[in-house]
């Protein structure tokens, strides 16, 4: 069975571009635009890993990360962060974030940075 990864990104065009990519290469993935539509995935499917921009309506990165660690079954998925911000990076090692990525994204760092956390598909 193929590992599956969610993103979570309101930007469109990142999703899309990210799911297609890791699709190719053998992932299964999930996607959600905000934090609330993120739960909601993790209801139907537990991924292998999260892919999570920090800049989102409704629910933030930020406050999706802090959410997820009081959910004993969510707590321990690893997560990607996507963000703009490099100043953020404390915050993000004292939340037990396992990687990040500054904007722009480069997919290739991307594909990188998950198979170094979970492993190829």
């Amino acid at each position: 069975m193929p590992k599956t990864i969610l993103v979570v990104d309101d930007e469109t065009v990142v999703v899309e571009i990210s799911k297609r990519k890791l699709e190719d290469i053998g992932y299964e993935v999930n996607t959600a635009s905000n934090g609330n539509e993120a739960f909601a995935s993790l209801k139907t499917k537990i991924p292998d890993l999260i892919v999570l921009d920090i800049q989102m309506p409704q629910m933030n990165g930020y406050t999706f990360i802090m959410e997820k660690v009081k959910i004993p079954e969510y707590e321990n998925i690893p997560v990607i962060v996507l963000t703009a911000y490099n100043e953020m990076e404390p915050l993000f090692k004292r939340h037990n974030v396992s990687d990040y990525l500054l904007k722009p994204l480069k997919l290739q760092d991307l594909i990188d940075r998950i198979v170094g956390i979970i492993g190829r598909p």
